[in-house]
């Protein structure tokens, strides 16, 4: 794709301001009836039946603290955006180290996305929130690389299978 580089930058750049958006609204919240319907509760009997009582209070955790979990989410899709960008970069640096590049500036946005917030009525600046944030934006770096090595162990893997002088 010939345009793809500019492609990346300009979703990474409508991302964050998506983000910058969310960040500007005094009050975002998901309302509580969206996880008190049937289904869930027979999910979570389902569950408990099987014996993983931890993905019951891990969910438990995530309900109580809903706005980390949202922070988690955005900051991922924020750190995949920024590693694919800098994986398309012209520069060698970047694309080498895009994983570490994209938590970097992922977690300088947060830190600019949590001062900006300490600006809006009804929100509220948090270190727990760019904790978040980070954590998300490092948990997209981590399956990214996963990915490049499981990309590569196959590679290397065929690449054996091919090879006529192996037998």
């Amino acid at each position: 794709m010939k345009h793809k580089k500019e492609i990346l930058i300009t979703l990474t750049i409508l991302y964050a301001g998506f983000i910058f958006y969310l960040s500007a609204q005094a009050n975002l919240g998901v309302p509580p009836s969206a996880f008190k319907i049937p289904i869930m509760y027979e999910l979570a009997d389902l569950v408990k039946s099987l014996g993983l009582d931890f993905i019951i209070e891990i969910a438990e955790y995530a309900y109580e603290h809903m706005d980390k979990v949202a922070h988690m989410f955005l900051y991922f899709g924020l750190g995949a955006l920024l590693h694919l960008t800098f994986k398309n970069s012209d520069h060698v640096l970047l694309r080498k180290y895009a994983a570490i590049f994209a938590v970097i500036l992922g977690v300088i946005y947060g830190i600019t996305d949590e001062f900006h917030q300490s600006f809006v009525p009804g929100r509220s600046s948090s270190v727990y929130d760019l904790l978040a944030d980070g954590i998300g934006v490092t948990i997209a770096q981590i399956l990214f690389v996963v990915l490049i090595l499981m990309n590569l162990r196959r590679k290397k893997e065929t690449g054996r299978e091919a090879d006529p002088g192996e037998k």
